[in-house]
């Protein structure tokens, strides 16, 4: 039977003003209701009367469901969804950052699915296609308007990444002038969390040639152009390049992988409530370090995209520290990534952490295996 290893399955809209064809869009997707999910923030800055304001010119009635909130848990996937059957809507358009597309991800997954969203989380249970979902993203991060998973929050606070390769986005709108209005902040947190999807996947245990190709490119205009991003919200171009590699790291999520640096993501996330962008860099220098003996000639690469020398005489080890070095200065002194510890966090449960760390799905894709002693070291760098 054949594998067919690289297939990219969301027709995407893409440019300057491409959100003002929304309306033509469902229009011509044969959708007559949508449902918008949003977050109260997105509400605000007017955008989601822009695209009303298509839909109405198409004709079409919507609804606006906006009660997204960061980490989302899955009782807000579960209202939406009892919501959006119940004024029979036939499509979801997502608009905002990660949280809203993995929101409206799960809720248009339950038109088509019963129960829960947490009950997708348990692999052997089956998720039936399901099509109608329209993502617009509004920032530079996750990629989830063109990625393969996506992560919902059960009773615990706990992530819960899921493969949905069924419930991906039909149609994606990507348009800088939407993520314009990002604050300093954001722009690099979750240009940040890119930066770690390319990052990451040039050393995972599957990555290859092919996705090379993507992820290599991808490290390297981030470099150039998310410390422009940060330095000046309206640069028009930076924020083009930086769209483009945000949707570019989602599409290779499902192909190169992430590995142990998103588990360190997750799991800060869910129990620090620390910003994915800024968990996952938090620990993806000492990450890279303790995976160099194990893909040392990888690792060299990725520290020559970022501009590090090397003499052709390190160590595997060596290696690892010059790269962890680039990395922190690129993180702290070229973008100014917010410190970790600038959020509450509790030594004592460092160990359960760690546990936790060693545990997490992505590690299935790290080059060394990862006790939770090893986690736990890491811990203490990254709160050093």
């Amino acid at each position: 039977m054949l594998n067919f290893q690289f297939y990219q399955r969301v027709k995407m809209l893409f440019g300057e003003g491409s959100v003002d064809q929304v309306g033509e869009l469902v229009t011509e997707a044969g959708y007559k209701k949508p449902l918008i999910v949003c977050d109260p923030g997105i509400v605000a800055t007017g955008l989601i009367d822009k695209i009303g304001k298509s839909l109405e010119d198409a004709g079409l009635e919507y609804l606006v469901y906006d009660k997204v909130i960061p980490d989302p848990p899955y009782t807000v996937v579960d209202e939406g969804a009892a919501l959006c059957r119940k004024e029979g809507c036939d499509c979801v358009i997502a608009c905002g950052g990660g949280g809203s597309i993995d929101t409206a991800k799960s809720i248009n997954m339950l038109r088509f699915n019963e129960g829960s969203v947490t009950d997708y989380a348990d692999p052997s249970k089956e998720m039936k296609h399901s099509p109608g979902l329209i993502s617009i993203p509004t920032t530079s991060g996750t990629g989830s308007e063109v990625s393969d998973g996506m992560v919902i929050s059960d009773k615990d606070h706990n992530k819960i990444p899921m493969l949905a390769i069924n419930a991906m986005s039909e149609y994606a709108v990507l348009d800088p002038e939407c993520m314009v209005g990002m604050p300093k902040k954001l722009t690099i947190a979750t240009g940040l969390d890119a930066f770690s999807h390319a990052a990451e996947g040039l050393v995972t245990t599957v990555a290859n040639p092919f996705t090379d190709f993507f992820n290599e490119q991808a490290v390297r205009t981030i470099r150039e152009y998310l410390p422009r991003a940060a330095a000046d919200g309206k640069d028009i171009e930076a924020r083009t390049k930086m769209a483009i590699c945000s949707s570019v790291g989602g599409w290779m999520l499902g192909y190169s992988h992430t590995h142990a640096g998103h588990s360190f993501g997750h799991v800060l996330g869910g129990k620090f409530g620390v910003p994915h962008g800024i968990a996952v860099m938090a620990a993806e220098p000492y990450v890279i370090e303790f995976n160099a003996p194990a893909v040392p000639e990888r690792t060299k690469r990725l520290g020559e995209l970022m501009g590090a020398e090397f003499t052709g005489n390190e160590t595997p080890e060596e290696i690892g520290a010059i790269v962890r070095d680039v990395l922190i200065d690129f993180r702290d002194n070229k973008v100014g990534m917010t410190s970790i510890k600038e959020f509450p966090y509790d030594e004592s449960r460092f160990e359960e952490v760690a546990k936790l760390v060693s545990e997490e799905l992505f590690q299935a894709f790290n080059n060394r295996k990862m006790e939770p002693a090893d986690a736990l070291e890491i811990l203490k760098k990254i709160y050093a």
